[in-house]
């Protein structure tokens, strides 16, 4: 593990303990903990302080965070915590598949796609769309990066359409001078809120779906969207609501459960799960 990595996993811990812990410890007690100098916690508190952690050495209390953290950081925090701690024994799929494919040209194709999201840069791609099919000169206004059923993809805009792209599909990335209107982060938001999986569109659908008891552990331990709504029955059962962006994808989800669920809404769903099944069934005739 390198320094750096053990650096900032010591920072996130020392959070972690002013964070959850009531007694009180001392600069002295966490340079003990994590075999190093004095110096090096200070340096620790300080560099938090600059990353927006209002962490301080009390004279009385001990190390104490004075403010609430805001949930961009916490978020920051949490996924280079488990990203630093599993990295080593666990490699991410989604990143091994991006290697395996590009190589090299993984790396380089990230860094650029983040210079032109952060930038606002308009963007020309050869895309690979299908085994025979290679699409050139796509221009592209990139916007999130981001990872779904085990690949890394690229949201963007395409003629005015929200459309993702596999980022191992892309054979070559050209950035342009060429600036376009920043998107609303809020907008964005909202497109993978609706997403059970990998769908990212601007449609709404809400739906609403019994699971039975055996199911009712499973549902309400995982958040499948960000407005989902969970109700109980006296006999078990739960009720999932929400408000989805792709009737095809919500009809691919309910049938993985197989037996013991059922769609009440809408009526669209539901004549999809079952022609769905029936495509399924009709394999073994």
């Amino acid at each position: 593990m390198s320094e750096y990595i053990r650096k900032v996993k010591r920072q996130i811990e020392i959070i972690g303990k002013a964070l959850s812990s009531d007694e009180r410890f001392t600069i002295t007690d966490l340079a003990v903990e994590h075999n190093v100098e004095e110096l090096t916690i200070k340096r620790d508190l300080a560099e938090l302080r600059s990353r927006g952690i209002s962490i301080h050495s009390l004279k009385k209390e001990g190390i104490k965070i004075l403010q609430p953290l805001k949930k961009d950081l916490l978020k920051e925090f949490i996924l280079e915590f488990i990203s630093f701690s599993y990295s080593e024994d666990y490699p991410d799929k989604s990143t091994m598949v991006l290697i395996q494919k590009l190589g090299e040209k993984a790396l380089l194709y990230i860094v650029k796609l983040q210079k032109a999201i952060e930038n606002n840069l308009i963007t020309v791609i050869d895309y690979r769309a299908t085994a025979n099919t290679l699409k050139t000169n796509i221009f592209i206004q990139p916007l999130r990066i981001f990872q779904a059923q085990g690949e890394w993809r690229l949201l963007a805009l395409n003629q005015n359409l929200i459309k993702q792209y596999f980022i191992s599909k892309i054979e070559d990335i050209r950035l342009t001078s060429d600036k376009f209107k920043p998107y609303p982060k809020e907008k964005i938001d909202s497109l993978f809120a609706s997403s059970l999986k990998s769908w990212i569109g601007t449609e709404q659908f809400p739906i609403k779906i019994i699971f039975d008891k055996n199911w009712s552990a499973v549902i309400k331990s995982k958040t499948y969207l960000l407005n989902q709504k969970i109700s109980d029955y006296e006999n078990g059962s739960v009720l999932f609501e929400g408000i989805v962006n792709s009737l095809d994808e919500a009809a691919t989800w309910v049938l993985s459960f197989g037996k013991g669920v059922k769609v009440l809404e809408p009526e669209e769903l539901k004549v999809k799960v079952i022609q769905l099944a029936k495509d399924v069934l009709a394999n073994y005739e």
